[in-house]
């Protein structure tokens, strides 16, 4: 059944709850208009699960100040039964309220102080030599085949699983095991249809026994890992917190896993897509490698890995005359305030060189990600990596992109890479 004929006029028939109408990539259109428009919209239930309705948020300044304030929780609000950081309603004290994505203060900062330094610092340095060699041997391995590639499933997916493997401390022999439960589900979802089936849900279920038993394992055997921490590690006493359980423990884990290795997969390819639909930008990076830290951090505005997180309202509020309700839903739309005219100019221009670069790819506010230092050294070995082997990267067909306005995700990226010497 069709809704459009009940969406503002503003959205021009545009469901953000519908998945499928993300199939062509992030409606950077519709955005541009809401951000002129209608920055604070109610948007109406349309394909969510509950039918309810959500708020949407598209300007910069409008998300930093309520990514940073109380009265937006990622756990949950108001009379709401569930919450969570997607439109539909997750359970509390199942995914809401365990996983420290779906968590507010103090509990989330605490977590996050335990999980920080196993992601930053000589940990995360530490992980450039394996990646530098993951990298190359990848890229050897395409230009061995000719040069012909899906950079997804040959490139940007393997590396991805690969660094997230070693910052969780998951043994090798299992990285083709967790490779192919990565390829057939995107957390609970089909990978191909962004809903929920039997078989996602197996997976899922399979994937999340095989991390009770790797950290039932790092117990035993622990090492210097994010694995051991999240088995082994302890919150900081003295705020009035209970210990880790050993869901949240099991459960974050999973979390971690789909995250590290979701975020980097999409961006990765997605940067190197807008490289090669912008030759003149990666001659330019070819000239110039001190290019390469602006680089990334365009490529992480031009390519945010989320197009929205949802918050709960907690309490009754105005915002530019529009009034939010204790328990509804509100969405931030990244890949929106990355274009926000307001804040850079040439705003949908890609642009290696840009200096002011303030994107919100990593959120911002107190669920700032995570592991924003180890994502930035991913995407700059790999582009290393590619520098130092490839001369050009041409398309060679269209660009696929799944059903899912939660992530955005390449699923087909056909690719010629052109050897350095080889290029005319």
């Amino acid at each position: 059944m069709t809704i459009d004929h009940e969406l503002p006029a503003v959205l021009d028939g545009f469901d953000l709850s519908d998945q499928s109408r993300f199939a062509d990539g992030v409606p950077y259109d519709v955005f541009a208009r809401l951000r002129q428009e209608a920055p604070v919209l109610f948007h109406p239930g349309g394909r969510t699960a509950d039918g309810d309705g959500f708020w949407v948020l598209t300007r910069h300044a409008d998300i930093v100040a309520a990514a940073a304030s109380p009265d937006f929780s990622a756990q949950g609000g108001g009379d709401r039964a569930g919450g969570g950081s997607h439109l539909e309603d997750l359970p509390v004290g199942v995914h809401a309220g365990v996983l420290f994505a779906m968590m507010d203060d103090p509990r989330h900062d605490l977590i996050r102080r335990l999980l920080r330094p196993a992601v930053t610092g000589e940990i995360a340095e530490g992980l450039a030599d394996p990646l530098r060699g993951i990298a190359a041997d990848l890229l050897s391995g395409a230009l061995t085949r000719g040069g012909g590639a899906d950079f997804m499933k040959d490139l940007s997916e393997p590396y991805a699983l690969r660094a997230i493997s070693l910052l969780l401390g998951a043994p090798r022999e299992d990285w083709d095991r967790l490779a192919a439960w990565g390829r057939s589900n995107l957390g609970f979802v089909n990978r191909q249809t962004g809903r929920v089936d039997s078989g996602s849900a197996e997976i899922f279920q399979t994937m999340s026994a095989y991390f009770k038993g790797l950290l039932d394992g790092k117990r035993e055997a622990p090492a210097r890992d994010l694995g051991s921490v999240l088995a082994l590690g302890a919150i900081e006493e003295g705020h009035g917190e209970e210990p880790l359980t050993a869901q949240e423990r099991d459960a974050n884990a999973v979390l971690i896993l789909i995250t590290g290795f979701e975020q980097p997969r999409n961006t990765i390819a997605s940067g190197v897509l807008a490289l090669a639909q912008h030759p003149e930008q990666w001659q330019a990076l070819r000239k110039d490698r001190s290019l390469l830290p602006q680089a990334v951090e365009e490529i992480l505005r031009w390519a945010p890995p989320n197009p929205y997180n949802r918050r709960t309202a907690t309490r009754d509020l105005e915002l530019h005359g529009h009034h939010i309700k204790a328990g509804d839903k509100v969405t931030f739309w990244w890949p929106s305030a990355n274009r926000d005219e307001a804040v850079f100019d040439n705003a949908s221009t890609f642009d290696i060189g840009r200096t002011h670069n303030p994107h919100l790819s990593f959120g911002t506010g107190t669920h700032f990600c995570l592991g924003d230092q180890v994502a930035r050294l991913e995407i700059r070995l790999f582009l290393e990596a590619l520098l130092d082997r490839v001369a050009e990267v041409r398309l060679t067909g269209p660009v696929g992109y799944a059903p899912n306005n939660k992530h955005t995700v390449i699923l087909d990226m056909p690719v010629e890479l052109v050897p350095t010497g080889d290029a005319s």
